[in-house]
């Protein structure tokens, strides 16, 4: 029926405007809902009406449901919390937790206390009430672009704010009665199962957790990198595919114990909210749950059959109802798209398909990667059927017989091991693009024209998509501002100075973490990414950069230098500068090792100029690259004069502003994180300072910023701008002229971690 799907398609453009603000989608609304009144069909309009006006008014209590909760003050509290035990995660020391509780679902983070209690959460199979006492706020903010957004993830989970844990004062199992029962058992089952997967051989359990259960290990984003690299992802989430083989299976059992079809439909309405338990209910999973369980429901009742869009229709607007955030994300915008493809494109051969999947889902990937792979369309055409005839049947047998049979979970694991080293050794084939993240504007027009060219697959409206994703492409490598960013890598250093047209890309300080000793029970088996992979790398590709022309490293500190292996082995650098007396370091040797390709090493004094526009005035004299020794720079940048310190001391500073006593500072990271072994007011008031940058992270067990310098910088009314209260601190100008100041978190986001630092209002 037409009418469902005009009707899902603006309850999906209203969620993306009320909810996502994404304010195009109020214009496509407007003329989705004018193509409707253009229909001339009354019935199809009062349905769509019907639809729209409920759906805007449950949005947006949702939205003020949300942003009340997200308001509330920060409190300690003592709650009881009934928790699943499908829902308890660890990593080294620490635990998590989804659970529900007088004050609605919460995420729950917590320390433990020894071996014995991880081992005793590692085991547990039943439901559990706990008692704890901690402190309630709202989950924190991504602090840099492109960032994971936790806010914005848990959300669509129906979560709102988390609880540090400071005791667990009780724990103790609670059965339930009734239906809860079974729904207890289902998540009983789950983690049983994949505690039981942890004794199979790892690739087997890796694929017997995430497509059979939706549970994925510690080790998947690590291990399965070639999945995501080639375009495989949505065949490692349970979804459509599973459903349907699910159903097909199910089916084909009945059949054979000579059901009747009314008897073998009741069936498969009680299994497939069951699977959807047990798969963990994901927003693909539960659209394809929805989808297939809709005509059986509509047979039951009217005796008629009902088409495959009706149901897709249905899934859609019953998926905005329990998660207004699911087609801003890229599970839900996947299925539900490539679900829509299916239906509208039937009896298509799977090459021409497959290449419709690409077209109509790459603007999704870009968004999501900023990536793509030449060899994708042909690995999906390759692995599509493999996958369903080969890979999902052995695993389920792998996962059923091998926990009595070690023969048939080594044959398993030997097809799966196999299969999953040939994607390793594909994914290393030349031919990953790294294209830049398209803007929302981008995004929804070539996403547009995509969909457009579906519609009418014509020559000329072919060349004209390429020539939108040419245009995109120049305008993102090759833009007119520049920009000197301050980027939030905790407590450290790490800034990017981007000129106009991305003519030269040099990063100063790379950051890096301490890492102290643990007992052997905290250790990891995989430890978490870098933030060098996790955020520099990260919104340099999104930006479209794919190599570095020089890095900066103002001493030998880990939290300036740490991440600079893994820096070298994730993007090409052509040069690495450092302060005389640094290169022949072990310590920096080492970290040149992981290079792609060894680049140039450079030792600076005062003095010497480069290629992007900066000038070194410290050291003067080779040293052994300690604080005193620190590389210092400045250079003019859209009309301010920009000085980057790294952890120089005052005498450092003294120094610097005798030898060059005409030298003026509009701009000045601060020296140490804002020690007081820096930021000598005397060199400050002769420098003339006007902006000071704090790069210094959060609760860090250091003090910084230091409340002296604090006054010092108060009394000389240093405008004060630091990462760990405004997040990424970003200066963008064009060529010669002034630019302007942004701060990623902005002034009265109650998200904001206070520092003590005060903010001076002006911009």
């Amino acid at each position: 029926m037409r009418v469902l799907f005009f009707a899902a398609i603006a309850c999906g453009l209203l969620s993306s405007w009320l909810v996502d603000q994404q304010w195009l989608a109020a214009g496509l609304l407007a003329i989705w809902l004018l193509r409707v009144i253009r229909l001339r069909d009354r019935y199809c309009l009062m349905v769509t009406i019907g639809c729209v006006v409920p759906m805007a008014i449950w949005l947006n209590w949702q939205n003020h449901r949300f942003t009340t909760t997200v308001h509330q003050p920060s409190q300690v509290v003592t709650l009881d919390l009934a928790v699943q035990p499908d829902a308890i995660t660890m990593r080294g020391g620490q635990y998590q937790l989804i659970a529900t509780s007088s004050t609605g679902k919460l995420l729950v983070r917590g320390q433990l206390k020894s071996a014995a209690e991880k081992q005793r959460l590692a085991q547990l199979t039943r439901r559990t009430i706990w008692r704890v006492q901690g402190e309630l706020a709202p989950i924190a903010p991504p602090t840099n672009p492109v960032q994971f957004n936790a806010p914005k993830y848990y959300r669509s989970q129906g979560i709102a704010r988390q609880m540090t844990v400071v005791a667990v004062q009780k724990m103790a199992t609670t059965p339930r009665h009734g239906w809860l029962k079974g729904l207890d058992r289902l998540h009983q089952w789950r983690q049983q199962f994949f505690l039981a997967c942890q004794r199979l051989p790892p690739t087997l359990s890796r694929y017997a957790t995430s497509l059979l259960v939706g549970m994925r290990p510690a080790d998947f984003q690590m291990t399965m990198g070639a999945v995501q690299q080639l375009g495989l992802l949505h065949l490692f989430s349970l979804s459509g595919m599973h459903v349907i083989l699910l159903v097909k299976f199910l089916q084909w059992i009945l059949l054979r114990l000579h059901l009747s079809h009314q008897a073998i439909d009741a069936w498969l309405l009680g299994l497939l909210p069951a699977y959807l338990v047990l798969g963990g209910g994901a927003d693909s999973l539960q659209r394809a749950v929805v989808t297939a369980a809709l005509p059986i429901v509509w047979q039951l009742i009217t005796r008629q059959s009902s088409g495959a869009l009706s149901g897709w229709s249905v899934a859609l607007m019953l998926g905005i109802v329990r998660n207004p955030l699911v087609l801003s994300q890229l599970g839900g915008q996947l299925s539900y798209g490539l679900a829509l493809l299916l239906i509208l494109m039937p009896g298509l051969p799977p090459w021409r398909l497959a290449i419709w999947i690409q077209i109509i889902s790459l603007p999704v990937l870009l968004v999501a990667t900023a990536q793509w792979h030449l060899w994708s369309l042909a690995v999906n055409l390759v692995v599509a059927p493999i996958f369903s005839w080969v890979l999902l049947p052995m695993t389920v047998v792998g996962a059923s017989i091998g926990f009595s049979s070690p023969g048939v979970a080594s044959a398993c694991e030997w097809v799966l091991a196999n299969f999953q080293n040939w994607l390793d050794w594909v994914s290393h084939w030349p031919g990953l693009l790294i294209i830049g993240q398209p803007s929302a504007l981008w995004a929804w027009t070539l996403s547009l024209l995509s969909l457009w060219l579906l519609r009418t697959p014509q020559r000329r409206y072919c060349w004209g998509l390429l020539l939108a994703y040419m245009c995109f492409s120049i305008s993102l490598r090759f833009p007119l501002h520049g920009a000197v960013q301050f980027i939030d890598v905790g407590q450290g250093d790490s800034i990017l100075i981007r000129q106009p047209f991305n003519r030269q890309v040099s990063l100063i300080d790379t950051g890096g973490q301490l890492h102290f000793p643990r007992p052997r029970w905290q250790s990891e088996r995989f430890p978490p990414r870098s933030r060098a992979e996790t955020i520099t790398v990260n919104y340099l590709h999104r930006l479209g950069i794919t190599h570095l022309d020089t890095v900066y490293l103002s001493h030998k500190d880990v939290d300036h230098i740490g991440d600079l292996g893994e820096l070298l082995r994730l993007m090409p650098v052509n040069q690495v500068v450092v302060p005389a007396g640094m290169a022949r370091l072990a310590k920096f040797q080492k970290l040149l090792v992981p290079a792609r390709k060894r680049p140039k090493v450079v030792e600076a004094l005062a003095g010497q100029t480069f290629a992007d526009g900066l000038v070194a005035v410290h050291p003067f004299k080779p040293g052994r690259a300690e604080n005193e020794d620190s590389l210092v720079l400045t250079g003019v940048f859209g009309q301010q004069r920009f000085m980057f310190t790294g952890d120089l001391d005052r005498a450092g500073e003294r120094a610097i502003v005798a030898r060059y006593p005409q030298l003026r500072v509009d701009v000045l990271k601060l020296g140490h994180h804002g020690s007081k072994t820096a930021s000598d007011p005397l060199a400050l008031r002769q420098l003339g300072v006007h902006h000071g940058i704090l790069s210094v992270g959060r609760y860090n067990r250091y003090g910084h910023p230091n409340q002296e310098t604090l006054i010092t910088l108060a009394e000389q009314h240093i405008v004060t701008y630091s990462t760990a209260l405004q997040g990424m601190i970003t200066y963008r100008f064009v060529n010669h002229r002034q630019g302007r100041w942004q701060t990623f978190l902005k002034e009265g986001d109650r998200h904001q971690r206070t520092t003590g630092v005060k903010i001076d209002s002006q911009r």
